[in-house]
């Protein structure tokens, strides 16, 4: 298996100190001046681990595309780093969502699939990354624009400004030059950075993107540029034009938020994250035992959204900001409830994360100095449809994967085997055992019935 972290540097920068510095977004700590970074989070929907132009991994050619253009994360990719092995939360939205927030699986939330009956999340709101933030630096402004669907609302999550608890139907635009509302949540987005910026405030940004949420809406003329110009570049997997032209899009919106930072002079002092909610979109296999789903837009990864194989969990990850060496490659794997930790690192309050939050800060690793440092015995998946229900964990190089009604199970090793296609249960048996007995003490442990027989759930006395 290749070095956990392998930096590809192009270019020598000089790294300058901004502490100290006079600067729009000073405020008091401990009695002095110090500057606060702001943070820009970014969240696509349904967008797949290789749907970029740039690759998440460039020794794994496919993990971009030729087809999809997206010019501006090729340009956040080089300025920052890329992580080729990041997990969502779930292979479904609401679940992954309410991770990022809590830092926590869904499974220990009590939020899987999109047919759970949950109405409430067994989390303490006040754990909420942007109430966290807050309560521990008080000068920062939150704000989310876009997307929500999850149960809290983005007051009670902390959020001081936001657009209202929207789901999938918000993002469906009227407007043929608005396409998923891109540039109407564009530019709430800069308006909300010009106005911080003028008061002299630091600000937690979340941008939670309609596309590339079913229904596939693009720019007329960008529709097509691919089915002429680009005609020629589609592949197997990459071929459907106003899916592609959807994605440029989206990726205008991140160059636009870009120059906006830097139109403003704040570039160096804040930090972009950007990731997606889960894989892409598709209900071919999902009815599918696990190694019979077959290989669509994620491929050399198998399956897609709704299924716990690589294709519908792992997604891109990119962070950009002060400290960070520029094009450099992450092939250790991470999560999004890693990033709650994160953020308050960078924010310098890494001491205030709650107890209950099980993700670690990424912000050593970044660094290269350390691995990340998890409340977790690994990577933990549940996913419950009404077709399949699928437990999965990852430790280190494997991953199970078990079907909990059938109890087939699947050991893979993703460090050369990322399409999961050879099945290594008879040559391993005694690690499958290991991850399995790990993955049910963890469910047991955050009182999730995900072993249970079939609509026979037993909750822990």
């Amino acid at each position: 298996m290749s070095a956990p972290y392998l930096l590809k540097q192009t270019v020598l920068v000089v790294l300058m100190s901004v502490v100290g510095t006079a600067t729009v977004h000073s405020a008091q700590t401990s009695g002095t001046k110090k500057t606060l970074p702001n943070i820009v989070l970014i969240l696509a929907d349904d967008q797949g681990w290789n749907a970029l132009s740039v690759p998440a991994d460039p020794d794994i050619p496919d993990s971009g595309s030729r087809y999809f253009h997206t010019p501006n994360l090729e340009q956040l990719a080089m300025e920052g780093s890329r992580f080729s092995w990041a997990y969502s939360g779930g292979p479904t939205c609401s679940p992954s969502r309410h991770s990022i927030q809590f830092g926590r699986t869904p499974a220990s939330l009590g939020i899987v699939g999109y047919s759970s009956k949950a109405k409430t999340v067994k989390a303490d709101n006040r754990n909420s990354l942007a109430n966290v933030l807050k309560r521990a630096r008080p000068d920062y402004i939150t704000a989310h624009f876009g997307k929500w669907h999850m149960i809290p609302s983005p007051e009670d999550l902390g959020f001081d400004v936001n657009d209202g608890p929207n789901g999938n139907k918000e993002g469906d635009s009227k407007n043929p030059d608005d396409p998923k509302l891109i540039y109407t949540l564009t530019r709430k987005v800069e308006g909300f950075i010009a106005d911080q910026v003028k008061a002299g405030k630091p600000f937690f940004l979340q941008v939670s993107h309609y596309a590339n949420h079913l229904t596939y809406q693009a720019l007329p003329q960008t529709a097509g540029k691919y089915e002429n110009e680009r005609a020629g570049l589609k592949t197997k997997y990459h071929h459907d034009a106003l899916w592609a032209a959807m994605n440029e899009n989206l990726d205008d919106s991140v160059g636009t938020i870009l120059a906006k930072l830097k139109e403003l002079g704040i570039e160096d002092n804040t930090y972009v994250i950007y990731t997606a909610d889960n894989g892409y979109e598709n209900k071919a296999s999902a009815k599918l035992p696990a190694h019979e789903r077959g290989y669509y837009k994620a491929f050399p990864q198998r399956a897609h959204k709704y299924t716990l194989n690589e294709g519908g969990i792992r997604v891109p990850m990119i962070i950009r900001g002060p400290g960070i060496e520029p094009n450099t490659v992450c092939r250790t794997p991470v999560a999004g409830l890693d990033l709650l930790p994160t953020i308050l690192d960078f924010t310098g309050v890494g001491d205030q994360v709650p107890e209950s939050v099980e993700g670690g800060s990424l912000l050593p690793m970044l660094k290269g100095r350390t691995q990340v440092k998890r409340n977790i015995p690994g990577f933990v998946f549940r996913y419950s449809k009404l077709w399949q229900r699928d437990v999965a964990i990852v430790q280190g190089q494997y991953k199970l994967l078990m079907n909990a009604d059938t109890r087939m199970m699947y050991l893979w090793d993703l460090s050369n085997d990322i399409g999961e296609e050879r099945n290594l249960i008879k040559e391993y048996p005694e690690v499958a055992e290991r991850m399995r007995r790990t993955m049910v003490d963890y469910f047991h442990g955050v009182d999730c019935d995900a072993m249970d027989a079939k609509n026979k759930s037993k909750k822990k006395k």
